[in-house]
């Protein structure tokens, strides 16, 4: 699903999308034309806005939270800093540290982990495999992903 020959660590607008496995409806339902977040929606969205906090070169723009998934546009505003240590290591698998990919499997861990520790059962395999993304190139675009984002029903709660 990637672009080969694109450095998802470099700057840049990406809007993503990732759905819940079997688009199970974890996170709240719609009633009345609102998003009502539930408890697992609370935590999905606390998750996504505490992402600047953990990634310093990330921007947040729109963003919905619907039952079985979430869309958000991202920015890299700069280059991942990494030190020495990392630059020497060899990382066969995975993504690049700070790249789109690390970005959305750390927030996609975090909500598991938060789910998971208000339960006294394990969730496994909360989402679907994989994301989808497109790499935003121009003001137009931003502007026509951004309405798409924001006609979705409301989030309340």
């Amino acid at each position: 699903m990637r672009m080969r020959t694109h450095d998802y660590a470099s700057p840049g607008l990406y809007f993503v999308t990732f759905n819940t496995k079997e688009r199970h409806r974890w996170f709240g339902e719609i009633r009345d034309g609102c998003m009502h977040l539930n408890t697992n929606g609370q935590l999905a969205k606390e998750h996504w806005i505490a992402i600047p906090q953990h990634y310093g070169h990330v921007r947040l723009h729109a963003f919905t939270i619907m039952p079985d998934h979430v869309h958000g546009i991202l920015e890299l505003i700069e280059r991942p800093v990494r030190s020495a240590q990392m630059r020497n290591d060899a990382r066969p698998n995975g993504p690049a540290p700070g790249s789109l990919g690390a970005i959305i499997g750390s927030y996609r861990a975090g909500v598991v982990r938060a789910m998971n520790r208000s339960r006294s059962y394990v969730i496994r395999g909360l989402w679907q495999r994989g994301y989808h993304d497109m790499i935003i190139r121009n003001e137009r675009a931003f502007q026509h992903i951004t309405v798409y984002i924001q006609r979705h029903p409301s989030m309340m709660g």
